[in-house]
């Protein structure tokens, strides 16, 4: 079965609020679980978590490559834009590489997939067209 990074993200946010209703569900009926039924659910809780987790990390990855920018041409398009800074013939041209680059890494790093996808096309973009 082929996943779009779009069913990752859904499929991560189906296990983290499963996993919220899990947790819910054993403290609302901790006195009537046993301790082995609390900890068996507390382990699925804990599990569906790190998938995710794990299925957001899948979706920024699936973004990328539905986005055609494979790390080696986001590596090589980060190459070209430090060379291009310094041939620019406009500031508008270095302003919206350098944002297009900060745009890409805070969207990394807050694990946003649709900026991912949005920043990474714009900065190889801003990084291979003329300058």
């Amino acid at each position: 079965m082929k996943v779009s990074s779009a069913d990752a993200f859904e499929l991560s946010k189906w296990f983290r609020e499963l996993s919220v209703t899990l947790g819910n569900y054993r403290y609302e009926n901790w006195a009537k679980l046993k301790k082995s039924e609390r900890d068996a659910i507390e382990s699925a809780e804990w599990s569906l978590l790190n998938s995710a987790s794990d299925m957001t990390t899948i979706a920024v990855g699936l973004v990328l490559d539905e986005s055609e920018a494979s790390f080696e041409k986001l590596k090589a398009a980060t190459r070209k834009a430090k060379g291009a800074v310094k041939r620019l013939k406009t500031v508008r041209k270095v302003v919206d590489m350098a944002t297009a680059a900060v745009g890409l890494a805070a969207a990394v790093l807050a694990k946003d997939v649709g900026a991912i996808g949005k920043n990474a096309k714009s900065l190889f973009e801003a990084a291979t067209v003329d300058v």
